[in-house]
């Protein structure tokens, strides 16, 4: 669906009741979205972009995902002269009692229709509010790794009712503990998981919900200033 200079679409999970998929850090065990959009023609820079995710229990091991429903919301740029042809190979991972890889090689041209019009829109209605600038926000991994510090505006941390932390395939991060009192407000994120050899901790999206909103801070640098546990 075109939106101005902009190509907007959804990819609709129709989740049944009792089944569940991932978030993009989906926690210790879980399996993120994989997906590859380079044999698409005629657009330029694909995107997917995920609403708040939400937790839930597999055994003793929480992970982030959805248990309802969802649509990924696509955004990419027309090539001028070309039909855009969008078209993507997907793994996601599907779970009731047993987790299922499911591997799709998907494929969609525009399509004006009010039924794919009114998809596309609830999709991006349902994505977190994106911070212009993520001025005033804060990360410092702790020098022993076992936790990361996320200080940020007292307003919008003293709203926030759970913090997602996006970052690089293999870390895992808890639920926060909130620090509210003083003139700055404190999250205290356990690390679950990091990887043994990788790239280092260097940026990390945050993802805040307050149960009826939620916000996004995007690329967060992250410090090595954060004091042991």
């Amino acid at each position: 669906m075109a939106n101005g200079a902009t190509l907007r679409g959804v990819l609709e999970i129709d989740l049944k009741p009792g089944w569940k998929t991932y978030w993009v850090s989906p926690g210790p065990v879980g399996l993120a979205p994989r997906i590859d959009f380079s044999a698409s023609e005629g657009i330029a820079s694909p995107q997917l972009v995920y609403p708040a995710p939400t937790r839930f229990r597999e055994g003793e091991i929480e992970s982030l995902g959805y248990t309802e429903p969802v649509g990924f919301a696509i955004e990419a740029s027309p090539q001028a002269g070309a039909r855009p042809i969008l078209r993507a190979s997907l793994l996601i991972g599907l779970c009731r009692d047993i987790c299922v890889p499911v591997q799709l090689q998907l494929e969609a041209e525009p399509d004006a229709s009010l039924g794919t019009r009114a998809a596309v829109r609830r999709a991006f209605d349902a994505l977190p509010i994106e911070s212009e600038s993520g001025a005033g926000w804060k990360a410092d991994l702790s020098s022993d790794e076992k936790r990361l510090v996320i200080e940020g505006a007292p307003a919008a941390l003293d709203r926030a009712r759970d913090l997602f932390v996006a970052a690089p395939e293999s870390w895992a991060f808890g639920p926060p503990e909130f620090d509210r009192d003083g003139g700055q407000a404190v999250a205290n994120v356990p690390v679950l998981a990091a990887p043994a050899s990788a790239p280092r901790l260097d940026r990390v999206d945050l993802v805040l919900t307050d149960g009826e909103k939620s916000e996004l801070i995007r690329a967060l640098p992250v410090g090595r200033n954060g004091p042991t546990q």
